[in-house]
């Protein structure tokens, strides 16, 4: 099995929702089976169900456990609607495939299949302890409705989106840039070392058009080692790649090399994904930040509270060693090269667009200042430059929108809470 190959199992597994719920109803059968031959052997009389007693309560709760997937399918689908209408359609995925969903499902259809299993058999002995246990099972899927109804209410605000986004984002920074700046860092060439050099091969995407969602580097550089060459990945990770263009330059040799060993080692979806692309967690918060800004929502507190943690992301990618794009073999020598966003290029993404849709709004740009004069206090001097020059144009864009002198000296004020903070009068 190639690296594609698992690639596609592994997100597939990761984003169905119904493969558990599909396991857990046949185990909910077979769990029924060991159910019923227990009680065969063992007898057990502790409630002592009659008959028509336990048809009755098993029936009941048949019909309440399929009225709690209606209910959970339900819920999931308003979620949807409100996350895509108020918030962005990119999270609508993550309301979907959510670990308490997911699992919240699972359960219900096990109970489910196990309670219908058990009302289908109650004849002559009653199996006791199988009815009990469709009881106890019918109770924990009240108390887990009641869960989910609070978590439902929770999880589509905006800093409950902002919190999970966090996380995963930087689990993601985490896993692409571990190095930390003076462990092994190495140089980094400002020039490009094939620049003036004709590639001796060009591969072109041959499937259907796309996100380009992930890679394997290792693969592609023992395949470039291999052959004696260096690979080129033309696009970068996030980027949409129609059907004939560009993929991959070969230079240096590797002539020989198959196109579907190449093509076997990148992988593509409809949409973007985090893995790979710590950008994405970046541009999902930008995009709440944004239609909160909007005139039409007028909401710069949820504006405000996207910088808070569009902070604490640049921070985690501000004492990362974020590479050069570039993979070596064991003898030094380059073999892969590949886009791969840097220090600027995640300041513009997590600034530009809020600065501009919030230039109007006190609250922001105090707090943009605020956030921006914390991080040129706390960082590494090397992050610092491209911080300056955000703050002047930070200043630029305030002349531009506060004609009142009052109101202009206020927006020049650094506030980390907006507006009210305590620190904005000690500065």
């Amino acid at each position: 099995m190639n690296w594609l190959q698992k690639y596609r199992i592994r997100t597939y597994l990761k984003s169905s929702l119904w493969v558990m719920p599909l396991i857990a109803a046949v185990a909910g059968g077979l769990f029924h089976r060991l159910v019923w031959t227990f009680d065969l052997r063992t007898q057990w009389r502790w409630l002592d169900f009659t008959p028509d007693g336990a048809r009755a309560i098993v029936g009941a709760i048949v019909s309440s456990g399929l009225t709690f997937i209606v209910f959970l399918l339900t819920m999931l689908f308003i979620a949807v609607q409100i996350a895509a209408s108020q918030m962005t359609p990119r999270i609508t995925a993550r309301v979907v495939e959510s670990r308490a969903s997911r699992l919240s499902l699972t359960i219900f259809i096990f109970m489910y299949v196990y309670s219908t299993s058990v009302g289908g058999r109650l004849i002559e002995p009653v199996p006791q302890f199988a009815v009990l246990l469709t009881v106890v099972f019918n109770l924990v899927s009240i108390g887990l409705f009641i869960f989910l109804v609070a978590y439902a209410a929770r999880a589509v605000r905006p800093i409950s989106i902002f919190a999970s986004i966090v996380s995963e984002t930087t689990r993601v920074i985490e896993a692409i840039y571990p190095v930390l700046p003076g462990e092994t860092r190495r140089d980094t060439d400002a020039e490009d070392p094939l620049r003036g050099i004709l590639p001796t091969a060009s591969i072109r995407q041959r499937g259907r058009s796309g996100v380009f969602a992930a890679f394997d580097a290792r693969g592609l550089a023992q395949t470039a080692r291999k052959h004696g060459c260096v690979i080129r990945i033309i696009p970068q990770v996030g980027d949409f790649v129609a059907e004939g263009d560009p993929l991959f330059h070969v230079y240096q040799g590797g002539e020989a090399i198959p196109e579907k060993e190449l093509q076997q080692r990148v992988a593509f979806r409809k949409g973007h994904t985090f893995e790979q692309n710590p950008a994405y967690g970046f541009r999902i918060i930008v995009d709440i930040a944004i239609r909160a800004l909007s005139p039409a929502i007028n909401d710069p507190t949820t504006g405000t509270r996207a910088l808070d943690h569009i902070e604490t992301l640049l921070k985690r990618i501000a004492v990362r060693d974020l590479g050069d794009g570039r993979i070596r073999d064991g003898e030094g020598r380059l073999r892969l090269i590949f886009a791969t966003p840097n220090w600027e290029d995640f300041l513009w993404l997590g600034l530009s667009e809020i600065r501009t849709y919030g230039a109007g709004s006190l609250q922001v740009m105090r707090r943009l200042r605020g956030m921006m004069e914390n991080l040129i206090e706390t960082l590494p001097p090397e992050r610092i430059p491209p911080l300056l020059e955000h703050l002047k144009q930070l200043d630029r864009v305030a002349e531009r929108n506060f004609t009142d002198a009052e109101d202009l000296k206020q927006a020049g004020i650094g506030d980390c809470q907006g507006l009210g903070g305590a620190r904005a009068r000690i500065r």
